[in-house]
């Protein structure tokens, strides 16, 4: 690293973290929070707006998630590993950080929206209108800079602060829909991505006042010094791509569900996704936790996969089952057609969170002891296989076919991340394991 001022002192009261099963379990819940809360938006959405818009939709949050995915470039791996270092006076590494985000998520929206304007069909209306432009780049720029600040959170050990943001953006989200759907009777797509702006800029105020309470003097200000922005991207990169084989089949199957079937069957396939994806965020939640608690203390690194993978397991298996069980009442809330042919969807994709569990904890390890490339290999196949393999099941047999692709690539992956990890735990404390 370049010369910049590092410190290791005990950290000071204001900054005392949580404990790590505490800190997983409040990251948890603000994800659920999140994600509870969307689905009463796509609720009010599917029931207020048509079956065609709220596909149109769907796909347009989904290309502007897929955006802050990119956007993010790893800052926040990279932040948790540099962290440690910084924590005495952690203001110079919190602010370029923002800088680095937020000048990456505007330029990433530019692109993205020249990219539907130019080769899309059905959402090339995102860069055809004014304002789908101006909403399309504020709300990437608010979702990366939501990411980035879940991420500083958990290096802080503040999972608390996850929790109070995610209900804030859901409350937010939801109210809005409310106000635009039945106090202005708008009937387009544009009118669903509204909100995402509104509680997206909610979301990065809030996150910058609970910086600022925090750590004494920390306030959310984006800068540019050439050497942390080098620093921060020669850590970043690497754990980036790990993140983009991890996040883009998720977010590039609405894109192909819209473009290969229908927007029709993307307000189904969405609605499953997201439902299903209330349970991916838990081994997700856990594995950033995990991550973020083997930087810090490495020498207890087999305890912590040990309460990783436990939490995960507890949660998503329990929280799997019930979603399955309820998921024909689920479904039926947003309409007939949505529990019909959704039903069979959600279940098929409940099954995947047990080997997310072992492959989110894999990840965890190997950025923590910077075993990035066999990640990157393991996750670059995943991707890959998803993507490829979903999109000509997709093509065959229709929304169950990507869902079965999905399910048993991830098995498949699980099963080799969880013999890694077996192997990695066996490494002794003196060559980077655990006492």
């Amino acid at each position: 690293m370049t010369a910049t001022r590092v410190a290791s002192p005990a950290p000071a009261k204001h900054r005392r973290s949580l404990p790590m099963v505490l800190n997983s379990v409040t990251v948890i819940g603000g994800k659920l929070a999140t994600m509870g809360l969307g689905f009463i938006f796509w609720v009010i959405a599917a029931r207020t707006f048509s079956q065609d818009e709220v596909g149109l939709a769907s796909g347009a949050v989904s290309a502007m998630m897929l955006c802050t995915q990119i956007a993010i470039l790893g800052v926040g791996s990279a932040l948790i590993t540099h962290y440690p270092k910084h924590e005495s006076d952690p203001r110079h590494l919190f602010e370029n950080a923002f800088g680095l985000t937020a000048t990456a998520s505007l330029a990433v929206g530019g692109v993205t929206l020249v990219i539907a304007g130019m080769f899309l069909n059905n959402l090339a209306i995102i860069a055809h209108s004014v304002w789908f432009v101006v909403f399309f780049l504020a709300a990437t720029l608010t979702g990366t800079l939501g990411i980035l600040l879940d991420q500083t959170s958990i290096a802080l050990g503040r999972g608390d602060q996850v929790l109070t943001r995610g209900l804030a953006f859901g409350l937010v989200s939801v109210g809005v829909l409310s106000a635009v759907a039945w106090g202005t009777g708008m009937q387009h797509a544009i009118g669903m991505f509204f909100p995402w702006v509104v509680s997206g800029t909610v979301a990065v105020v809030l996150g910058g006042w609970q910086l600022r309470r925090a750590l004494d003097g920390v306030v959310l200000r984006p800068r540019a010094a050439r050497p942390m922005w080098r620093d921060l991207t020669r850590v970043a990169l690497p754990n980036w791509a790990l993140t983009m084989t991890e996040r883009t089949p998720g977010l590039v199957f609405p894109v192909i569900v819209t473009e290969v079937l229908s927007k029709r069957d993307n307000a189904i396939w969405y609605t499953a996704w997201m439902m299903a994806w209330v349970l991916f965020v838990v081994p997700i939640s856990v594995g950033l936790t995990l991550f973020a608690d083997a930087t810090n203390n490495p020498t207890k690194l087999r305890r912590a996969v040990r309460v990783g993978l436990g939490t995960a397991l507890g949660i998503g298996v329990a929280g799997g089952a019930l979603i399955a069980l309820l998921a024909p009442l689920l479904l039926h809330i947003l309409g007939k057609r949505y529990a019909i042919d959704g039903v069979p969807v959600l279940r098929i994709l409940c099954i995947s969170v047990v080997p997310l569990a072992f492959t989110q904890a894999y990840y965890a390890i190997c950025r923590s002891q910077q075993r990035l490339k066999e990640a990157l290999v393991i996750g670059a196949v995943s991707a890959g296989a998803s993507i490829v393999v979903g999109a000509l099941a997709a093509a065959t047999w229709g929304l169950n076919g990507i869902a079965v692709a999905w399910t048993i690539t991830q098995t498949i992956i699980g099963l080799v991340c969880l013999q890694r990890i077996v192997s990695i735990a066996r490494v002794p404390a003196a060559a980077g394991g655990d006492a």
